[in-house]
């Protein structure tokens, strides 16, 4: 599978499908930006940049990661 970017003018939340393991860090921690019943199933404006950092840094698998764009 191709990796899949979600972008705000804030942060960009990557996620790699073939590196997940399932652990649902993300969608126990931010339901209202990780939720895989919607599609896109990144929310990116639903949570401020650093509560998704935190989250993302919770992924045991790596699948997920994160950039802050510069200004």
């Amino acid at each position: 599978m191709t990796m899949q970017q979600y972008r705000s003018d804030r942060i960009i939340v990557r996620y790699d499908p073939d590196v997940c393991i399932h652990a649902a860090e993300c969608v126990r921690g931010l339901p209202g930006v990780f939720d895989v019943t919607k599609k896109p199933w990144v929310h990116v404006h639903a949570a401020t940049p650093e509560e998704i950092q935190r989250v993302i840094e919770l992924c045991p698998s790596g699948a997920l990661t994160y950039e802050i764009p510069s200004e």
